[in-house]
């Protein structure tokens, strides 16, 4: 493999090895590499990996394998089951093994623990680093290694020189070209008038009284002896019946009660802008269920709506709001994995700065366009692989699209709190401009296919993993 010339060699090895040089697979590790080297770099570190050091017309190969034949005094190999199974990775492993062998360096490859993953031959007896706990976590335990065990060298005078550097590796310049930034935030354009507070009457069953509310047909949230809603009495004494009674005991302007709360209750503005939330996101799963999408418990109390096959169009839905305008699917299918994936939303009812919602964009994938798969840590996986290579445009415009399914086509969507009012929102979301732009004629774009997934790695390994979002990649220190 090696293509240099002896004089260049024996330049090489005259240099003092006191570089960590990181081995991963690209583009998957590429987000964890570059964070990693900043922190090293920080530390006083010099950080080799193909995303740190190397520029266009740079012959990366020849470079990545002299600056780990005889630079590195350490390997860091980001371990996962995608990496130890690339080829490019492996070349790697075994040029390190090469080196340990010549340095007598038993622990020169140092694994750092992404997930579950079968160890080659050549690491099989390696200590690993566990990152598996967040990376925050596992780095403290690399650089106690790295300083108390194998007393890697440092030049804390070169610290700010290189973490700017890497900082700026893949920084672009900015044009100024105005830009139009479209948002995941639809603004409130209209509020219900009154939100009211009903007690029930004499002695009632608490059991049964709890029951009703949670199946009553409009958005309401306990308090005190009874609760509060935007519907008025006439929408909900059929609901509750002559053996639940209730009683309206106060009324007022929502405008009024999201700015100073409702002093009659002891509601401070806080509390108010929380129950407002609350009830605004019970509406909207109310309407998702109305419009025969599908819940599916997210970790902790997070919950997504996705639309099942034969609920939402399998093909590509357009939209368009004047000059926002697009073509993209919300669902599709996956011969290669043999699964079908949807596009999910969570809700969020917002106050400030302005009163709006926010939408976040799921992924949830099901056996057969119907039922979700069973197993939450295959769920995870898939949740954290299947969309890797997917940029903000998609994600975006996925978004519109199904909003412009969702509201048939409208300008507007109003959301049923009462029999004649609701939230009514804004389409499409709210956006804004700005002054400059980062340069994109250099990007290709994104192919538009059913299974976006354009690797030929099958489902990851069945080896058990924590379960959560994508976004837990890990943790800042």
């Amino acid at each position: 493999m090696s293509s240099q010339s002896p004089s260049t060699r024996l330049k090489a090895e005259e240099e003092p090895r006191e570089a960590i040089f990181i081995s991963h697979a690209a583009p998957e590790d590429n987000a964890f590499t570059l964070w990693l080297g900043a922190k090293l770099a920080a530390m006083g570190y010099e950080v080799w990996a193909d995303v740190l050091k190397l520029r266009g017309g740079d012959d990366w190969q020849r470079k990545l394998e002299n600056a780990l034949r005889h630079r590195a005094c350490k390997m860091l190999l980001v371990a996962n089951p995608r990496a130890v199974d690339k080829q490019g990775v492996r070349n790697e492993i075994q040029i390190a093994s090469d080196v340990a062998h010549k340095l007598g360096d038993a622990a020169f490859i140092i694994p750092l623990r992404m997930e579950p993953f079968e160890a080659p031959f050549l690491i099989a007896h390696a200590q690993y680093i566990d990152f598996t706990r967040g990376w925050a976590h596992g780095l403290s335990e690399l650089l106690e290694t790295l300083q108390e065990t194998y007393r890697v060298p440092r030049n804390p005078a070169g610290e700010e020189k290189n973490w700017r550097e890497i900082q700026l590796i893949h920084g672009k310049t900015l044009v100024t070209e105005p830009e139009r930034l479209i948002s995941n935030w639809l603004s409130i354009d209209q509020l219900p008038t009154k939100i009211r507070y009903y007690e029930f009457k004499g002695q009632v069953s608490e059991r049964r009284a709890q029951e009703r509310m949670r199946e009553a047909p409009w958005p309401l949230k306990r308090f005190r002896l009874g609760f509060l809603t935007f519907a008025p009495i006439h929408d909900l004494q059929d609901h509750f019946g002559p053996n639940l009674p209730i009683r309206p005991k106060e009324e007022r302007r929502v405008a009024d009660f999201l700015e100073s709360g409702w002093s009659e209750l002891d509601i401070v503005r806080l509390d108010a802008r929380n129950h407002f939330s609350d009830l605004a996101r019970q509406a909207f799963e109310k309407l998702f269920a109305e419009r025969g999408l599908r819940h599916y418990a997210l970790s902790g109390t997070q919950s997504a709506w996705w639309p099942p096959v034969h609920i939402a169009p399998t093909t590509k839905i357009g939209f368009r709001w004047g000059d926002v305008a697009g073509l993209r699917q919300i669902q599709g299918v996956s011969h290669k994995r043999q699964m079908n994936w949807h596009f999910a939303v969570s809700v969020a009812a917002r106050s400030a700065p302005v009163p709006h919602i926010r939408i976040v964009s799921r992924l949830v994938f099901t056996e057969d366009g119907d039922k979700p798969f069973d197993d939450l840590a295959k769920m995870h996986r898939l949740r954290r692989s299947f969309a890797k290579t997917w940029r903000n445009a998609r994600w975006r415009d996925m978004l519109l699209a199904f909003l412009h399914w969702l509201a048939e086509g409208q300008d507007s969507l109003s959301v049923p709190v009462t029999s004649e009012e609701g939230v009514v929102l804004g389409l499409p979301p709210m956006s804004w401009e700005v002054p400059v732009s980062l340069p994109v004629e250099d990007e290709a774009p994104e192919p538009d296919d059913d299974d976006p997934s354009d690797d030929d790695e099958p489902d990851e390994s069945d080896s058990p993993s924590a379960v959560g979002g994508p976004e837990e990649a890990g943790d800042d220190v």
